[in-house]
């Protein structure tokens, strides 16, 4: 991982703040509400706003922070987001509201990891049920990546710098970022630069674990009384950096997003929403530039992605109630292409598919009175997808794999390719204030997703499978319905004077569930799995708690447990995260603060036996931060992770897939013995300054 956990310190020191501020988007931490358009949803949310702490490489890591949140990590800027046990495709994440893609078909460059820590201003979680609004397909939940804006308070220059260095993997970055306001105009720059090696851990090396990037933005921002309009772009340049848990290796990931939105008050009921966006990315990934191969078996695969998204809403405000109607549109385009630099002849077509959705949309949320409210959100969702044909030069070899793969290309390109499906959903939250310490959340949804590309279209046995890292080659299924999650949600919030307690009890039953299966339709090697309609369940609780002992001494603590298995069998699902909690107590002094943070994590036996997966032992480590504040807008930071050097290994952190990795251990007859290896002690200095 790089640069990393010593972010978390700082994150740390603002966590209770956040944990305590945590009943919905619009509270004491401020946002502008023109960043994120439209009625404040009055559900549940976490939000950590790492002003101070934004030097950290993969803006995921955050995760690990929030309630039911967590990780499957496959490389240092790799992290998928996992809620609640669903990842990946299902877990719908968004930048500024944008939802962010994957161009790499392994989710090498994740979207959490879009948009450099040093660039964000806070991430959202929508705790529990996601609001219909939030976006399409939001069975695993919504993460909102929102990024530093112009401030709208005043005219004038303002900016923050970001620099940090860690021991552990001599990681050095840095983070800039420039506004301007002159009347109603804004224009902003925001830079960052990553550059760090293979990190340490008790034992040796994770070997070519490093990353190399660098993240440009640029906006402009006009606002009077009545409107608010904003155009920014991006672009992410992500050079040579490590994926141990999957068969290949970044080789380049470059690309961005560009944007608009636009509001309007119509009149003094009446708002008008437009958002639009543009991302375009390539990625080159490769098995041998930090990998061991015959030359006969290098491979590069080249992926491209292109979306297109646009949405319009209308927004009424009245007195006791609040309605938005809204349309989405999104068309998304992914390629992938195999070939091996030393022979011009090897080329596979592995992807070329296309997508289509349209969803209209309905929220209504009513304030009975005092004690209770309402949200309640309809969405309707159609889907559209295509492939063009696919080929392969292996087909014209006169051998068993000549015939794999001209059957298999033949069987594919023969197919009704051309596939729709139109979902609804429905979700409905419930926030009952008992008295003035005690308030209920009640939730219910029914939430829907499509097959993802991959899904779909794997017409060869590969691994490109979204990150799910578990060493099987897949089949796509054309056959594949959409999955159906009917969901759950009591939460809890209790406050009295400085003590506040939030406990979250959740149950998800998911039909026609969308997992490998063994393959029984041939030809196909032994031991590949298909993408099949399984049923399942996932059922937990998660916790949060803040007390303030006094004006120098606090404590905050974080917990999260996910069970999730097969309804049809009796089988577990992959990568769950185990039992894992945070527990921080901090002392404060003038301009001081001296951190001390316990993380512990169960064991994980509850693994999945279709996918071979390995248990994992529990673990518990120590983490000491000192923070000394400058000046009202200067900070330093230093901060020891895992003090004890300890060697451990996280559930979700997937296996070594480096033949070169000898530190961390490596078994070509078995692709999952050997587990990655956490961070080792590390000291972490940042510096954090604001103008």
């Amino acid at each position: 991982m790089k640069l990393i956990y010593w972010v978390t310190s700082l994150l740390s020191l603002t966590l209770h703040g956040a944990f305590a501020a945590e009943q919905s988007t619009n509270n004491n931490q401020h946002l502008d509400d023109i960043v994120v358009p439209g009625m404040p949803i009055d559900v549940p949310s976490v939000k950590l706003l790492p002003e101070q702490s934004s030097v950290m490489s993969d803006t995921s890591e955050v995760l690990k922070k929030m309630p039911g949140a967590n990780v499957n990590r496959n490389g240092s800027l790799s992290g998928i987001a996992q809620y609640r046990g669903l990842f990946g495709d299902r877990v719908n994440v968004a930048n500024d509201g944008h939802q962010v893609l994957s161009s790499c078909s392994n989710a090498m460059d994740a979207p959490m990891s879009h948009l450099p820590a040093s660039q964000v201003d806070a991430v959202v979680l929508y705790r529990g049920i996601s609001p219909i609004s939030q976006g399409m397909e939001t069975i695993g939940g919504s993460i909102n990546v929102i990024s530093k804006k112009i401030s709208t308070q005043e005219s004038g220059l303002n900016g923050d710098l970001n620099l940090g260095y860690n021991s552990v993997n001599d990681g050095v970055l840095g983070g800039i970022n420039l506004a301007a306001k002159s009347g109603y105009h804004g224009w902003q720059l925001g830079v960052s630069y990553e550059d760090a090696n293979s990190y340490d851990f008790a034992g040796g090396t994770n070997y070519y674990s490093g990353i190399d990037r660098q993240f440009y933005n640029l906006a402009y921002q006009y606002e009077d009384e009545n409107r608010f309009f904003e155009i920014a772009s991006n672009y992410n340049d992500t050079g040579e950096t490590g994926t141990p848990a999957l068969p290949m290796d970044i080789t380049y990931a470059k690309g961005g997003v560009t944007s608009f939105k636009y509001n309007q008050n119509l009149t003094n009921n009446w708002s008008l929403l437009l958002d639009g966006s543009f991302q375009d990315t390539d990625h080159l990934m490769d098995n041998y530039r930090y990998r061991q191969q015959m030359p006969a078996m290098y491979r590069e695969s080249l992926t491209t992605l292109s979306q297109a998204a646009f949405s319009v809403a209308g927004q009424k405000t009245m007195s006791q109630s609040e309605l938005m109607l809204g349309y989405d549109y999104d068309a998304t385009d992914h390629t992938a292409d195999i070939s091996n630099p030393n022979n011009a002849g090897f080329a596979i077509k592995n992807y070329d598919t296309e997508r289509q959705r349209h969803s209209v949309f309905a929220e209504w949320q009513y304030k009975l009175n005092q004690a209770h409210s309402l949200v309640l959100g309809v969405r309707a969702t159609h889907h559209k997808n295509d492939a063009a044909d696919v080929s392969s030069s292996v087909a014209m070899m006169n051998n068993d794999m000549g015939n794999l793969h001209r059957s298999l290309r033949d069987r594919f390109n023969a197919a009704d390719r051309s596939l729709s499906d139109t979902n609804m959903d429905v979700a409905f939250n419930w926030k009952h204030a008992v008295n003035d310490r005690l308030q209920m959340d009640y939730g219910v949804a029914v939430k829907n997703r499509a097959p993802s590309y991959q899904e779909l279209y794997l017409w060869l046995p590969l691994e490109a499978t979204a990150g799910l890292a578990d060493g099987r080659q897949y089949l796509g299924n054309l056959e594949l319905d959409s999955e159906t999650a009917y969901q759950l949600e009591w939460g809890v919030n209790y406050q009295q004077g400085d003590f506040q307690i939030q406990p979250h009890l959740f149950y998800h039953r998911i039909e026609d569930y969308i997992q490998g299966v063994l393959n029984t339709l041939m030809p196909a090697p032994a031991g590949t799995l298909r993408y099949a309609n399984v049923d399942a369940e996932l059922y937990g609780a998660d916790v949060t708690l803040s007390y303030r002992f006094s004006d120098r001494w606090s404590l905050t603590h974080v917990s999260s447990y996910v069970r999730g298995q097969r309804r049809d069998i009796d089988d577990n699902l992959y990568r769950i995260a185990p039992l894992n909690g945070r527990t921080e107590v901090s002392y404060e002094y003038k301009a001081w603060q001296l951190s001390a943070e316990m993380v512990n994590v169960a064991k994980q036996d509850k693994v999945a036996m279709t996918n071979a997966e390995k248990t994992t032992p529990g673990y518990g480590l120590l983490n000491l931060a000192v923070d000394y504040k400058m000046s009202q807008n200067q900070r330093i930071n230093a901060r020891i992770n895992n003090v004890f050097d300890k060697r451990h290994y996280d559930h979700t952190g997937g296996y070594n897939r480096n033949n070169l990795n000898l530190d961390v251990g490596f078994n070509r007859n078995d692709l999952t013995a050997y587990r990655l290896p956490g961070e080792g002690v590390g000291v972490a200095v940042t510096y954090y300054k604001q103008w």
